[in-house]
């Protein structure tokens, strides 16, 4: 039993080895171009780095597993937003993205662009929409004891910034965030569900420059 046992997982190890993808032959020019825009306000996104990563595809149980061969080479955006990213294939992948670095100053939706195949040896534009976030010093003031730490998640994009410690009674959370609409706060407190929230909106405030806006929180407020 044990023997048939190793020739069946002899058989399927072979099985997944056999469909990985040969790779792409080396010293094929490409060339890369686009542009980082944000329509919303606008403006080119200037000076963001862009990055092209080199993956190899290889079959799984589970479907296709993309395994990260490194990065060849980077750029960034001039100041109308384009970028420019030639490279020559290595021969060690089988696949190409464009990759774009988080930054909390600016909300990319989409932070990589695979590289169509046909496209190699050629040329590709793959454009990313961006939006510009704008500074705002979130004072929080909690005007009775709150024994436990509260979370705070943001809107653009929607992520956890610094906790509040357990019984603090005011700081100071730089945040950034898009001056055209309202935002919303979330104040978090637990661990597992059912959470207690409590949500603030930040009104609109069509200002590039950087604010201070003030909030008064307290127990009662969590439901």
């Amino acid at each position: 039993m044990k023997k048939n046992l190793i020739y069946i997982l002899i058989f399927f190890s072979l099985l997944v080895m056999s469909c990985e993808e040969d790779p792409i032959p080396a010293d094929i020019e490409t060339l890369i171009f686009g542009k980082i825009y944000d329509s919303t306000n606008d403006i080119p996104i200037v000076n963001e780095k862009v990055k092209l990563a080199e993956y190899s595809t290889q079959g799984t149980f589970a479907g296709t597993n993309y395994i990260f061969k490194g990065f060849i080479d980077s750029t960034t955006t001039n100041i109308n937003g384009d970028y420019n990213l030639p490279f020559t294939t290595t021969g060690n992948g089988n696949g190409y993205q464009i990759q774009l670095d988080f930054n909390e100053q600016v909300h990319i939706p989409n932070l990589v662009e695979f590289i169509q195949d046909e496209s190699i040896g050629s040329q590709e534009e793959l454009n990313f929409e961006g939006l510009r976030l704008y500074p705002v010093d979130l004072k929080v003031i909690i005007t009775d004891e709150i024994s436990k730490e509260i979370n705070v998640y943001k809107q653009f994009p929607e992520r956890l910034i610094d906790p509040i410690p357990p019984s603090t009674q005011n700081s100071v959370r730089r945040i950034w965030i898009d001056k055209n609409v309202v935002n919303e706060i979330t104040f978090q407190i637990g661990t597992s569900s059912p959470f207690l929230n409590h949500i603030i909106e930040i009104p609109i405030n069509n200002t590039t420059e950087l604010y201070e806006y003030e909030v008064e929180i307290n127990s009662t407020d969590f439901q």
